[in-house]
């Protein structure tokens, strides 16, 4: 029995150190935070000395310019026995509701938490000095952060803010180990990483601009094996719902990021030796981009890149020293959202959109060694174009060898207006481009050819004084210059040669419009054309864009429904298409006053009718919008019918821009 009383004072002693060691703990932590210029509070501290494990809550530092951090538990587990071995083993690492600011200053940090990271340096290195050390092993078990703020701040050399940046992260879970073992001398690579890691709700929020600079819902790193620094591998990465640079919101743009997509996932990858990346599989869904041209330049992306542009010059030399390698076995893009270019230093915006975009690339590397790699590309631009391009070859180095064809279909150059008006003083009224690609690269040296073929082209100038201007300054009629070019079926076709070195191509255009002027030759089409209803054609044929218009087809007033008379003739014009393949018609929806006085008023039966009708001619921006849009949908409904019901192809059928004309007639004008 005389181990009683031994074991009734162990148990006492153990109490007391439970209730004291946590009172020293605080003790010592705030004093050491104290010591540094910070003002710390600390709440409960829950030990557990037997099972190996703490927890401290509610954990704030502040310095006296507002700076510091606030924790609202920090909580680990360790493993005794391992002590023994010289070894700290931690297991279950959790952090909760962290706040933390950080400072730098010239390109590096210099106050974290507010604590002088310079002070903090010379403190370690005393106490590295003064004291002797011995080889320690460490390991990091299951972890995991939530909620966790850090902002950043940094000073350039002027002494002025020129970065304001707050990370926000709903949690951070590791399930794995990272093992550190310099204390076994028989290791040759002390480090062994094996897990996977889960991070959620990443936003970096640009204080500056006060809008996101980076939005990620997640990223999953699966099967993360590092048994050494000369080879790390990873089973797969999975990036979900990412969102780059949000624009400035304006008449335009509702905040728009230039880049996101839904998920990005990478497969198969290793890094050997720090130096040589190989991915096996990159697949990107969903992607979006939004890219705005302002006359300050790409809005938010050039600022940006300003604000970091040390970095780019680091990344630059980093490239330039050649001394990593990469390889990625194959990459996907595919997206359903709009790509969108917006040029806005026009005086209306140039707008190019991009839709059902597939991207594929096999092999990229920037190796030296010349490896054969192939890549194709697809897309959708307008209502009814689209873009298909395919290369392979040796792409890497500065005499590269490729091989490639692709092709443009039923490109609507209506879209291209903004810049035939800024610099051709002419509106594109109607015209849609097709075109065949066929290039080859041997050696550094480019031998290609680009087949282009413009279909109902027609210009429309913006007045009579600007067109003589511009006829002036370029000694050439436009309009009349291009009727020179144009075959029977009202295209413009053009061969045009591209030779010169890869990195500066030149472009022959003289060969190509010599060639295409000499086969515009008028012809004697009247005949060619009449059994399929033609009504009217130009006494001179030099500009075929006026020669020869079918019966135009009429509508009620106000109304775009198709009636009955309407398929009849819409049959003929399809017989026609069908019986020469090359022809392309043009489609012109036109609203009158009928449709406006039935939209807008009843018509006025008195006297004073002839007085009313003369007012009545005038309209209004608000009833001008509304006619426009009968106008489109009227030309819209006979270019769907004759898709889907006749079965005439999309890109042999261009729309041009909508009218009112007040004494004109109800209908759609269809011109070969």
């Amino acid at each position: 029995m005389k181990f009683i009383p031994s074991a009734l004072v162990l148990i006492i002693l153990l109490m007391m150190i439970k209730v004291a060691m946590p009172l020293v703990i605080k003790s010592i932590v705030i004093n050491w935070f104290e010591s540094q210029g910070l003002t710390t509070q600390i709440g409960e501290i829950d030990l557990s000395l037997l099972e190996g494990g703490v927890s401290i809550n509610n954990i704030s530092g502040k310095d006296e310019g507002g700076r510091g951090l606030v924790l609202g538990q920090l909580s680990f587990s360790w493993q005794w026995r391992a002590i023994l071995d010289r070894r700290i083993i931690i297991d279950g690492f959790e952090i909760q509701s962290l706040q933390l600011d950080a400072i730098l200053s010239e390109d590096r940090l210099t106050n974290i938490a507010g604590l002088n990271v310079t002070r903090a340096e010379k403190v370690a290195a005393q106490i590295t000095t003064e004291s002797p050390t011995q080889s320690w092993g460490i390991r990091f078990g299951n972890s995991k952060a939530l909620d966790v703020n850090v902002c950043i701040k940094q000073i350039n050399h002027s002494g002025q803010l020129s970065l304001d940046h707050c990370v926000q992260l709903e949690h951070l879970v590791w399930n794995g180990i990272v093992d550190y073992s310099t204390y076994d001398k028989k290791v040759s690579d002390p480090w062994v990483i094996e897990g996977s890691l889960e991070l959620g709700g990443l936003l970096i929020h640009n204080n500056l601009r006060n809008r996101p600079f980076l939005q990620i819902e997640s990223i999953v790193v699966d099967n993360v094996a590092i048994k050494s620094l000369s080879t790390i591998g990873v089973n797969a990465v999975r990036v979900k719902n990412l969102s780059i640079l949000q624009q400035q919101p304006n008449n335009s743009v509702s905040k728009a990021p230039v880049f996101s997509f839904d998920t990005l996932d990478l497969r198969t990858i290793q890094l050997l030796e720090l130096n040589d990346l190989r991915v096996g599989v990159i697949e990107l869904k969903a992607l979006s981009i939004y890219l705005r041209l302002t006359q300050e330049g790409w809005s938010d992306v050039d600022a940006w890149l300003k604000e970091h542009d040390s970095d780019t010059q680091l990344s630059n030399q980093q490239v330039a020293s050649g001394g990593f390698r990469f390889l990625v076995n194959e990459f996907i893009a595919t997206s359903n959202k709009d790509i969108i270019f917006l040029d806005e230093r026009y005086q209306s915006p140039f707008t190019v959109v991009l839709k059902d975009v597939k991207w594929v690339v096999k092999k990229i590397s920037n190796q030296a060694i010349q490896q054969d790699s192939s890549a194709s590309l697809a897309f959708a631009i307008g209502s009814h174009g689209y873009v298909e391009l395919e290369a392979s070859g040796a792409w890497s180095g500065n005499q590269p060898t490729i091989t490639g064809k692709g092709k443009v279909v039923g490109l609507d150059l209506k879209m291209m207006t903004p810049l035939t008006r800024q610099y051709l003083q002419h509106t594109i009224n109607s015209g849609q481009l097709d075109s065949d690609v066929k290039f080859n690269v041997e050696k550094g040296l480019v031998n290609s050819v680009v087949q282009f073929s413009v279909n109902q082209l027609l210009l429309t100038t913006l007045n009579a004084k600007e067109a003589k201007a511009f006829s002036s300054e370029f000694d050439f009629p436009l309009n009349a210059s291009l009727s020179l070019l144009r075959d029977r079926d009202n295209s413009i076709h053009l061969d045009v040669p591209v030779s010169g070195r890869f990195d500066n191509p030149s472009f022959d255009f003289e060969q190509a419009i010599v060639a295409a002027v000499s086969k515009a030759v008028v012809e004697a089409v009247i005949n060619y054309y009449t059994p399929y209803g033609l009504v009217f054609a130009a006494e001179s044929l030099v500009d075929l864009a006026n020669s020869l218009k079918l019966e135009p087809i009429l509508f009620n007033s106000a109304s775009v429904e198709l009636t009955s008379n309407h398929v009849e003739q819409l049959a003929v014009i399809s017989k026609l298409m069908a019986a020469r393949p090359s022809i392309h018609i043009t489609l012109c929806g036109i609203s009158n006053q009928k449709d406006k006085e039935k939209l807008f008023r009843k018509p006025l039966k008195s006297k004073f009718q002839q007085v009313h009708n003369e007012q009545g001619l005038l309209v209004s921006k608000k009833q001008l919008v509304l006619l426009n849009k009968i106008a489109t949908e009227r030309s819209a409904h006979i270019k769907k019918f004759l898709i889907k019901k006749r079965g005439v192809e999309a890109r042999r059928i261009v729309e041009c821009l909508p009218r009112y004309e007040p004494e004109g007639m109800a209908s759609v004008n269809i011109t070969i």
